[in-house]
């Protein structure tokens, strides 16, 4: 009965270890507009509004349990271009992902860096 005991106990450990290097993020680092030259800016009367930053996280109950919805790029990238009024597209785009470990549970998140141009509001 102890040696079952210890397989079965084994067996869960591993399972568990197996499990916790599973990435749940949903990446797909694309942005639709990175870059569009300074007359053509200056045309359409855009103008630089400053640096933005966005993020998406999930945290994970025990490490491994999932809580609410996946990281996502796109997500990150949508809460960039939320960060000021006026923002028509990003440009000098840059993509991170990090993991956070605390007692009894984990922080994931896709971290996007950007420069916002658009119309001043």
């Amino acid at each position: 009965m102890n040696l079952r005991h210890l397989a079965l106990s084994s067996a869960l450990l591993v399972s568990l270890l197996l499990l916790t290097g599973c990435n749940l993020a949903n990446h797909g680092s694309f942005v639709t507009q990175t870059f569009v030259g300074s007359n053509e800016i200056e045309e359409q009367g855009l103008t630089n509004l400053g640096p933005v930053e966005g993020k998406s996280c999930q945290t994970a109950a025990l490490y491994f349990i999932p809580q609410g919805d996946s990281t996502s790029t796109n997500a990150a990238i949508a809460d960039a271009k939320g960060q000021r009024e006026g923002t028509l597209f990003l440009t000098d785009v840059s993509i991170d992902d990090k993991l956070w470990l605390e007692f009894g549970y984990s922080v994931q998140c896709i971290l996007v860096s950007a420069t916002a141009y658009g119309v001043e509001p």
